[in-house]
């Protein structure tokens, strides 16, 4: 019995030691020639992608290097190197390691390599390479990372970094987390091949867990399709952005107070001439005016131009003063404001005509967690609100005027015809929805809008629609000599005020903070050719009607009634011919555009309309 004890004891110190050899200290200098961990025991290597990478930040005569995880992971080792790219060997030195790191001399009396000197969690090591005085090239960074004793890659690489006698320049975005190399020959070669499909966009990797992402629109971090996003990590004092936009030639970040544009330090990473530009922009209310690039602010790193995205990264340093004014990112919480338009100017960028959102609260970049965009009720309701008028209640309360005087008129509602009761009230409420959908866009906007022909239509629209009512009650009497000019008054500003504001509409589908779907256009114009079919059609009815001489009642509304139009009149109390006709189709014009109405206006509040189906669809698969 003694015997196995004492048996096992030895075992049990055995395998400590296996384990305390292979990584407490580091890798030994004989690691350098193919960066492999020297763990007795353990011979596996992980086949699958890397969660860790190698970021460079180039500096003038140096690179500063991090060693982390976009995912969060911690990692006890590693080990790495600079290599030119061509000749294989090794080049610079390291310096300003941190506590947890220490020099390891490939060559004799050269600090070519660092590696760990105890197996802590570690996150995001910063440490720098400095470049030889005169030396000229391409080098890779080429690292080791073991998670733990058994679980480790070998030859993960960073980006190229060109070398021009001191100067330095990192070529292109780092390796993607789901590169299938795993290794660099000759060093070591995998011998199994690992294929990945459907492979996921690094871009969003650690959103919400170690970095703040934020993009339009509403949902695209989640779902990985954002037309315009930004992601902001945070390395101790260090502020790495990374924009991504599609089908873009800019794609912008600014730093705001509010969820509005204005007074804002953005900073633009644009598409010139096949090369992305890094340029820092300051609003100035809805103009956007560059501005010169101060020395450190920012600092590009990577950037790449793919399938029509733009992506790149750039570090921000944690204090600017732009404008007159101090951008403190430790310190002070800003609303993140993202865009991405299609033109550029001479000296600047065009309007963001491909996206635009804005975070709806302010926050410090450091606090990792989710973005809420920006609230625009006020916008849904002006939209609702004007749809409401011009393609509902306007366009009954036209028809009525236009095409049934002579219709209902046994019976009166209110002491008043049908028609003009009717009538009345559809136009009184089409003037209090364009009046009050008017104020909420103003207070929304706080100032006169950049989208300036859908404005411009507006203003006309409620201008129109303004005086109507003041003309109707200073009409003249039915037989006055100025009762044909106040009816042709009338119809042209009434008639005019729902062309303006239907062209409106078709201009708002345009706009970025309407977000809605190309598709609507395609609704807009159907009701266009009912509206226009429905207007043909009692036209001919009302022809018709006036051939029958015995009972000719002409309700062309630019003329009042003459010696048949008078009350004494037989006819004047009965409707004229084809009256049913003339209700069949109200009531099919009715339901029609009630139909419209709602279809339009749904869209519009629960912009963007395939967003919230497609979380609505989820919700009753779930449920």
């Amino acid at each position: 019995m003694k015997h196995l004890m004492k048996g096992t004891f030895v075992i049990f110190l055995s395998v400590l030691s296996l384990r305390t050899l292979g990584l407490p200290t580091g890798a030994p200098p004989d690691s350098c020639k193919d960066l492999m961990p020297r763990h007795p025991g353990s011979t596996k290597q992980e086949t699958y992608p890397p969660p860790y990478q190698v970021l460079p930040a180039a500096g003038q005569g140096r690179v500063r290097l991090i060693l982390g995880s976009p995912h969060g992971l911690a990692y006890e080792g590693f080990m790495i190197l600079a290599h030119d790219s061509e000749t294989g060997e090794f080049v610079g030195e390291f310096a300003n390691l941190p506590d947890s790191a220490r020099i390891v001399e490939c060559t004799q009396g050269i600090k070519n390599a660092v590696t760990h000197t105890n197996v802590s969690k570690k996150h995001n090591l910063e440490f720098d390479w400095e470049a030889p005085v005169n030396y000229e090239g391409t080098i890779v960074f080429k690292s080791t990372f073991a998670q733990d004793y058994s679980t480790y890659w070998v030859g993960v690489e960073s980006p190229p970094v060109n070398v021009r006698k001191r100067s330095i320049d990192v070529l292109t975005s780092s390796t993607p987390i789901s590169t299938l190399r795993t290794t660099t020959p000759p060093y070591y070669s995998p011998t199994v091949d690992y294929e990945t499909k459907d492979v996921e966009d690094p871009f969003y990797a650690g959103c919400g867990s170690t970095k703040n992402c934020f993009g339009t629109p509403a949902g695209c971090i989640e779902a990985k399709n954002c037309i315009a996003a930004v992601t902001v990590l945070v390395q101790g004092e260090r502020y790495l952005f990374e924009l991504q936009g599609r089908d873009s030639k800019y794609v912008a970040v600014g730093l705001s107070d509010d969820s509005k544009m204005g007074d804002d330090s953005v900073v633009e990473c644009a598409n010139e001439g096949g090369e992305i530009a890094l340029h820092m922009s300051w609003n100035s209310g809805k103009r956007n005016m560059r501005q010169p690039m101060q020395e450190g602010a920012v600092q590009l790193e990577s950037s790449a131009i793919k399938d029509d995205i733009i992506t790149c990264r750039f570090w921000r340093e944690k204090t600017t003063v732009v404008q007159g004014r101090e951008y403190d990112l430790v310190s002070t919480p800003y609303n993140l404001l993202v865009a991405a338009g299609k033109s550029l100017k001479s000296n600047g960028i065009g309007f963001h005509d491909t996206a635009y959102d804005a975070t709806g609260d302010a926050k410090l970049l450091s606090d990792v967690g989710g973005y809420t965009t920006a609230s625009n009720i006020l916008i849904r309701v002006h939209g609702a609100l004007m749809l409401a008028s011009w393609i509902g209640t306007a366009s009954i309360g036209i028809l009525l005027a236009r095409y049934y005087k002579q219709t209902w008129v046994s019976s009166q509602l209110c002491g008043k015809d049908h028609w003009f009761a009717w009538h009345r009230f559809f136009m009184i409420l089409t003037w209090s929805m364009t009046i009050a959908a008017f104020v909420i866009i103003f207070v929304e906007l706080g100032e006169w809008s950049s989208e300036v022909i859908h404005a411009s239509l507006g203003l006309a629209t409620t201008i129109l629609a303004f005086i109507q009512p003041f003309m109707a009650a200073a009409r003249p009497h039915p037989g006055a000599p100025r009762r044909p000019l106040f009816n042709w008054a009338h119809w042209f500003v009434g008639n005019a005020a729902q062309i303006c504001g239907i062209i409106a509409i078709f201009f708002a589908v345009r706009l970025n903070k309407a977000k809605l779907p190309e598709w609507i256009d395609w609704i807009l114009a159907a009701y266009v050719v009912f509206h226009i079919l429905t207007h043909l059609i009692l036209t001919f009815v009302g022809c018709a009607s006036d051939r029958q001489a015995s009972q000719r009642v002409n309700s062309f509304p630019m003329k009042d009634m003459h010696s048949r139009g008078s009350m004494v009149h037989p006819d004047a109390r009965q409707d004229a011919p084809h009256a049913g006709i003339r209700k069949f189709i109200f009531g099919i014009y009715f339901v029609v555009i009630v139909l419209f109405t709602a279809a339009l206006i749904v869209i519009t509040v629960l912009a963007p309309i395939e967003d919230t189906w497609v979380t609505f669809t989820n919700n009753i698969k779930n449920y």
